[in-house]
């Protein structure tokens, strides 16, 4: 097939996800639309992936160590694709397919893994308990943003999710409120706290919440109260360190209210990333014909408050291309591959072979066109 009809199936890719948005875990469509350009290229293609009905992986390249592709296509509730994650698959598999064009020159393979659940459950914590990556030496990941600029090796913050749930005592709300105990009080309390702590955070922390549940009716003192608040911060002491102090203020709420506390992780732990900065070094030298992009990437940017991608980067070394704007995704810009050897020790990679582009085709972000959750 020429690059103009790869072009154009990974345009309608894009397009077709992000008009039919499927939420974590539940990604089947996305993953039909994937699977079948993928096969129609002649690639097999390995379901339900680590047990995981919405996980997948295609291969090209020797058999052994492999670099690892992570796409993903789950989107968010009421929102859809607010995060882009049509963009991602669109790259993802336009890099698989170039590189596969090239696969007798492999020296390493070249997996297309395909993760559900990033923006709830950690799809990719699955896959990696289940084994999916011990053979992974890097991994690529890529995503849109906003800003007219690309960069890479960008550190992204860590987050975790606690539900807060208190319990008080029901009352009438007219007839004899100083009987009850107000659980939604301790829960309003506990945002006011909230919000009086961020302007003493670092730029690079965050912390956000929303009311699950706030009682039953308007004359009924809520016995019960529950909301999830996302903290994040770029390094684990620093995310240990607010989950310890937002747990005193949760505390905090109880003890004014008179009501109790219960504190529970809402999901897996997102850790901070530390992309590897060999593989950033390769991918910001590339020359700019090899990128079809005329722009330098931006390199050591403040961190970023987007998800990272879990875990694996924790396991494997990891390059992350932030595109950030839809002027190079209009112009063909690349997502390159980096190929590794092998891990020589923990501390010393041999970088080796090439890198080769992705087919990037032009697509706009203007619908959902909202911050990564």
């Amino acid at each position: 097939m020429t690059s103009d009809g790869l072009r154009e199936d990974l345009i309608q890719l894009s397009r077709e996800i992000n008009a039919d948005p499927e939420l974590a875990y539940e990604e089947h469509r996305a993953v039909g639309r994937i699977s079948a350009l993928l096969e129609r290229h002649g690639h097999t293609v390995e379901r339900n992936l680590g047990g995981l009905a919405t996980a997948f992986r295609a291969r090209v390249g020797p058999p052994g160590p492999a670099v690892a592709l992570l796409a993903e296509y789950d989107a968010l509730p009421d929102v859809g694709h607010g995060c882009g994650h049509n963009l991602i698959s669109m790259t993802i598999v336009g890099t698989f397919l170039t590189a596969a064009a090239k696969a007798k020159d492999l020296q390493v393979g070249i997996e297309l893994v395909g993760t559900p659940a990033e923006e709830n459950g950690g799809g990719k914590i699955d896959l990696l308990d289940k084994g999916v990556f011990k053979d992974t030496v890097a991994a690529l990941f890529s995503h849109p943003g906003a800003g007219g600029q690309w960069s890479v090796s960008e550190k992204l913050l860590g987050i975790m999710v606690k539900r807060v749930t208190y319990e008080g005592l029901a009352a009438h709300a007219a007839v004899s409120p100083e009987k009850g105990r107000n659980a939604l009080t301790a829960l309003i309390g506990l945002f006011v706290a909230v919000d009086g702590w961020r302007q003493h955070l670092p730029s690079t922390a965050r912390v956000h919440g929303i009311i699950r549940e706030g009682g039953v009716a308007s004359n009924i003192i809520p016995s019960r109260a529950v909301g999830d608040f996302g903290i994040r911060a770029s390094d684990m002491d620093a995310l240990k360190d607010m989950v310890a102090t937002f747990e005193d203020m949760a505390a905090g709420a109880a003890l004014q209210t008179g009501t109790t506390v219960k504190i529970e992780d809402e999901m897996r732990p997102y850790l901070p990333v530390e992309a590897n900065p060999m593989l950033g070094d390769a991918l910001a030298q590339m020359p700019l014909q090899a990128r079809h992009c005329e722009t330098i990437p931006e390199r050591e940017m403040c961190e970023h408050p987007r998800r990272g991608p879990t875990i694996v980067e924790h396991n494997v070394a990891l390059a992350h291309p932030l595109d950030q704007g839809t002027e190079a995704l209009a112009r063909g810009a690349v997502a390159p591959v980096v190929v590794l050897d092998h891990f020589r020790s923990a501390s010393r990679n041999v970088l080796s072979v090439a890198t080769f582009n992705a087919v990037a085709a032009s697509e706009s972000m203007t619908t959902n066109a909202l911050s990564c959750a």
